[in-house]
């Protein structure tokens, strides 16, 4: 359900972005890697298939990636360069949502077994893709799994109590435990960088909202509370603050909801706001110039600065460990012959 939800709004965006001329159903998407600065773009893959999102290895040595070359979602791995391509799953089933653990040994991600109608379960594997075990069975969808800063836990949202709530179980899928319990969907979940606590969107309040809690679930607090909708919450690397979406712009806040600032201001959509390793800086997606391009500023807002400039649709911006390349999935709808 939500591989077909993300393929829906991968073509709505490219569609959009090429002023809604007649297209067909078909999008290519290449991932690319950039300089922080702008300069130096590469294309890593060249495939008919569409590639993405790439995930970067904790050491910057390795990008994973979802493609469906092989007909069904599968999860390859590259060096940082595009060289010495492998498929890591290789198997009939839909493989999405890669993670590497923050210790780089094993990579965690979803599979159903039709692609139509089993619910997605979560399944780790080691950086190789040996070593496939199953962490969770149950008729519901699982994911996307969401890995704790020591690598001993996976949280992950489930609607196996009838709506979105989330998880939180060891990395070898046992001590599972629920927690969170509201009438509302729970989603965007992310670990504080010392895994102490969570930040989640919430809409049991009927709007979207930035909550936090422990990581054992207690002491949730709701950070934002305003009729806007906000959403996909983002620690900086030193846990002081957090960056999120409100009414398509991005704003940041201390990590207790204090200190409230706009660092967005345009009619445009901006999203999917992603820290520099050094905190200094911020990447986002914005169509403010009439397709989704990659942008960077300064962590205060300043120094705004378009980085991919181009007619094609740039989505899902990934900062290198390092903090000297982004990586990022790029592409065009194929015109109507």
């Amino acid at each position: 359900m939500k591989k077909k939800l993300l393929n829906l709004v991968v073509l709505t965006l490219a569609l959009a972005a090429c002023g809604g001329a007649s297209y067909s159903a078909y999008v290519n998407y290449e991932v690319y890697v950039i300089n922080a600065d702008g300069n130096g773009l590469k294309k890593l893959t060249d495939h008919p298939a569409d590639d993405m999102p790439p995930v970067w290895s904790p050491d910057g040595k390795q990008i994973a990636f979802t493609t469906n070359r092989d007909e069904n979602g599968e999860i390859y791995v590259m060096n940082a360069d595009g060289s010495d391509l492998k498929n890591l799953t290789d198997n009939a089933a839909g493989d999405w949502s890669s993670a590497w653990s923050p210790d780089g040994r094993q990579i965690a991600f979803t599979s159903d077994s039709d692609r139509d109608s089993d619910p997605e379960e979560i399944y780790v594997m080691n950086a190789d893709g040996s070593g496939l075990t199953r962490l969770t069975n149950d008729s519901a969808d699982d994911g996307p799994p969401v890995w704790s800063p020591d690598s001993k836990q996976i949280a992950f949202t489930s609607n196996r109590d009838g709506n979105a709530e989330i998880y939180v179980m060891n990395a070898d899928g046992s001590s599972l435990t629920r927690l969170t319990d509201n009438s509302g969907d729970d989603e965007w979940l992310a670990w504080s960088p010392d895994g102490k606590q969570i930040a989640f969107t919430s809409n049991h309040d009927g709007n979207g909202e930035i909550y936090v809690m422990n990581a054992d679930g207690s002491d949730l607090k709701n950070l934002t509370s305003n009729p806007a909708e906000d959403s996909q919450p983002a620690w900086s690397p030193d846990g002081n603050q957090i960056a999120f979406i409100s009414k398509r712009d991005i704003y940041v806040m201390n990590a207790d909801g204090s200190g409230l600032t706009r660092l967005t201001n345009d009619l445009a959509d901006d999203n999917g706001p992603v820290w520099s390793p050094d905190g200094k800086q911020i990447a986002f997606m914005s169509d403010r110039d009439g397709n989704r391009e990659i942008y960077v500023m300064n962590a205060d807002g300043s120094d705004l600065k378009n980085l991919t400039n181009n007619p094609a649709d740039d989505i899902g911006p990934v900062w290198s460990p390092d903090g000297k390349q982004i990586a990022f999935s790029s592409g065009l709808p194929r015109p109507v012959d």
